[in-house]
């Protein structure tokens, strides 16, 4: 997720996914309402997946998670949000260009042809998860359970890991990985616990096998 401060605002949904105010980060995970937020899996020409480290002391830290992750904030919406976090997260920068969202499946595949790779990275909504129950290692250790409303996006790229600039507070590290070994990681228990949702939930789509 990006760099958020305990104060920041953050949209509050109910139960059926509409907005019923705003609250901050920390009120707002420990309202019982749920939180907006988006998850990103992007992959390479090769059909690698992008994953991302959290540093030590951090959510889920020492673990390996989806390519981006952020919290929608108030009065965002969540493709508004998705632009925003991948800019930050993988070029710090949140209103980079090299972020590309599409309108459908049909728009995402005519911009996968005709976009330079090595550039940019191309995202589309796949879907949008109510009610996730999340558990989480908290900053610190311990644990957080928090109710989550996640949309979720798929990517695609050609740029190598070297290539992007990840957000240095919230990304200790950026790698490629091949189906098999996300999948060995889900068994090793390397993976963080939302990640293996999604990789469940959302792989079968993502690799199109």
């Amino acid at each position: 997720m990006g760099a958020d401060s305990d104060d920041e605002l953050l949209n509050v949904y109910d139960a059926a996914g509409e907005i019923v105010g705003a609250r901050p980060r920390t009120e707002a995970k420990q309202s019982g309402l749920a939180v907006g937020a988006i998850n990103v899996i992007v992959r390479d020409a090769t059909g690698r997946v992008l994953l991302q480290r959290r540093p030590e002391g951090t959510e889920n830290g020492g673990r390996w998670d989806k390519s981006v992750g952020g919290h929608v904030g108030a009065g965002e919406e969540f493709d508004v949000t998705a632009l925003r976090e991948s800019g930050e997260e993988l070029f710090d920068d949140p209103s980079s260009k090299r972020v590309v969202l599409s309108r459908s499946k049909a728009h995402f595949d005519h911009t996968i042809a005709s976009s330079d790779l090595a550039a940019a990275v191309v995202l589309r909504r796949m879907g949008l998860k109510l009610n996730l129950r999340d558990v989480r290692i908290a900053d610190g250790g311990g644990k957080r359970v928090v109710r989550y409303h996640v949309a979720m996006y798929e990517g695609r790229t050609a740029i190598p890991v070297e290539g992007f600039r990840p957000q240095p507070s919230e990304i200790e590290s950026l790698s490629y990985f091949t189906v098999a070994e996300v999948d060995q990681m889900l068994l090793d228990g390397a993976l963080a616990p939302n990640m293996a949702f999604l990789w469940l939930e959302y792989g079968h789509r993502l690799i199109g096998g």
